[in-house]
């Protein structure tokens, strides 16, 4: 990276990055609404601006019930092969297109076979759909009890579609495949706990780490390029993510192995390895609020600030032998709610702006995260209804119109500056959209509304980052912007900064 003084402005040390930073992070955006035809956007054009932004990865579930045959009968067809994507009955026609429309773009794809589950494939079908009070998603979908054996040949007929070695013309483009969505929530995995005689199992762990492990096993047969891209977790921060990651890796909440009769209900008398890529994790804070700096009151949850939580999970997992060393921490569905239009919760525009970049600094900084994620382009419709359960997120780039936010911007050119003293700031960002090192101006103003001025050149990373310290002055007063022209000639700019304090995870 280098930095060039212009008119002698500022003192400037160019800072490489340090020991604990990310030198290369995947970029992932997920929009299943729009990128999958199913909301009214443009398909290719929604696809076609995630690249634009910047964007290596477009990430999609691939839904259970969707593609199946006869997904409310409980019975499974006759003559239904579920491992064989060619068998009749299922329809792959959405995700075909989808993942046409990537491959079209430049983008790579992330398959995370979710549910909900055709009523056959439950181990209990009479118990689909089940009901959970006050929830209208789960009223006519099942999540109960999913077969982890007809799951597993769900997943050889995705891979055997999707995969490397698929014989149509689909093939090629999964860089990444993940097992089910959020198996720690009950709308998702049911039932979470049941009580056997005197003790409380976690029944959605159990069953979670059969489902994953049939999947991975699909996977390593049917696409065995991907073997090591299978990944583990795709917790939601809230409802005990730790104590699920861990019971679904046969230890306790304590991070030990399980002992005795617990163990023997667990499934962990001979606890095999799981080959896990890496663990997935949805670190929102609560109703997707609050920043990098919203505290957690919860020892147990997963939030913004607090993912080294999972990192000692990990640490604690490999020295049990229950996961391969060296593995990373993607963060595959994460983003923050604005207001509007969310009236009850959420940050104003320019707060979210700002928001997203300050995460894209944090997890910059830690070298164990591989991938981060915005979710979405585009807002979902509004509930109106007071009821939690049915919240929506509305977390996109785009109003549901399509009116851009100030954080479509600042997505594209991350810019964060951090307060080190009075006289000197850390200025860091990312041209994202670049192909290789890219060449951009820091640019200056004494007042928000400027004029801008040139203060300093810098030259990014093969990966778009640059990091420096300025010296001068009046550093700390200044606002700051970033600007960009790419090699079309169009030309970009960040949002407007200010220094803040410095970032850093919180426990």
């Amino acid at each position: 990276m280098l930095g060039t003084i212009l008119a002698g402005l500022a003192v400037v040390t160019v800072v490489a990055p340090p020991a604990a930073a990310s030198t290369r992070q995947l970029s992932i955006v997920q929009d299943d609404a729009a990128f999958l035809g199913i909301s009214g956007h443009n398909p290719d054009a929604a696809i076609a601006e995630a690249k634009s932004l910047g964007a290596d990865v477009v990430r999609t579930f691939v839904v259970w019930k969707s593609v199946s045959p006869q997904p409310e009968s409980r019975e499974m067809p006759a003559g239904f092969d579920p491992g064989n994507p060619d068998s009749p009955g299922y329809d792959w026609s959405v995700y075909d297109a989808f993942i046409d429309r990537a491959r079209e773009a430049g983008l790579k794809v992330f398959l995370t076979l979710a549910p909900p589950l055709p009523y056959w494939a439950s181990e209990q079908p009479e118990g689909c759909p089940h009901h959970v009070a006050g929830n209208r998603f789960l009223a006519l979908s099942c999540m109960w009890k999913p077969d982890p054996v007809l799951f597993g040949q769900f997943a050889h007929a995705v891979a055997r579609r999707y995969g490397a070695n698929a014989a149509g013309s689909h093939g090629g483009s999964v860089v990444l495949y993940s097992m089910w969505n959020e198996p720690n929530l009950e709308h998702y995995l049911f039932p979470q706990l049941e009580r056997r005689g005197t003790r409380t199992v976690d029944v959605a762990a159990k069953r979670y780490r059969r489902l994953w492990f049939e999947g991975w096993k699909a996977i390593s047969i049917s696409d065995p390029a991907r073997r090591k891209n299978v990944l583990f977790g795709e917790t939601a921060a809230i409802s005990s993510p730790i104590d699920t990651l861990y019971a679904a890796l046969c230890m306790d909440e304590r991070g030990r192995p399980f002992r005795g009769r617990m163990q023997r209900l667990q499934g962990c008398v001979r606890p095999r390895p799981l080959p896990i890529g890496g663990v997935a994790i949805h670190p929102y804070n609560d109703h997707a609020s609050g920043t990098v700096f919203t505290r957690s009151f919860s020892p147990d949850s997963l939030s913004a600030a607090y993912v080294p939580r999972v990192h000692r999970m990990m640490d604690r997992a490999v020295r049990l032998g229950r996961i391969p060393r060296g593995r990373g921490v993607y963060l595959t569905e994460f983003g923050f709610q604005t207001n509007p239009p969310d009236r009850r919760y959420g940050l104003s525009l320019d707060r979210h702006a700002t928001a997203i970049n300050e995460a894209d600094r944090l997890y910059y900084a830690d070298p164990r995260i591989k991938s981060i994620s915005q979710f979405e382009l585009f807002d979902v419709p509004s509930s109106p209804d007071e009821n939690p359960a049915n919240e929506v997120y509305t977390t996109g780039l785009r109003f549901l119109d399509g009116t851009p936010k100030p954080s479509l911007a600042a997505y594209r050119m991350p810019l964060v500056v951090s307060l080190r003293s009075r006289d000197e700031v850390e200025v860091w960002g990312q041209v994202r959209p670049a192909a290789g090192p890219a060449t951009a101006d820091i640019m200056v103003s004494p007042r928000s509304e400027g004029p801008f001025r040139p203060a300093l050149r810098v030259r990014t990373s093969r990966a778009g980052y640059f990091q420096l310290l300025l010296r001068r002055k009046d550093a700390a007063r200044l606002h700051y912007r970033l600007r960009w022209r790419s090699s079309d000639g169009v030309l970009f700019q960040s949002r407007k900064a200010r220094a803040g304090r410095p970032i850093r995870y919180l426990g």
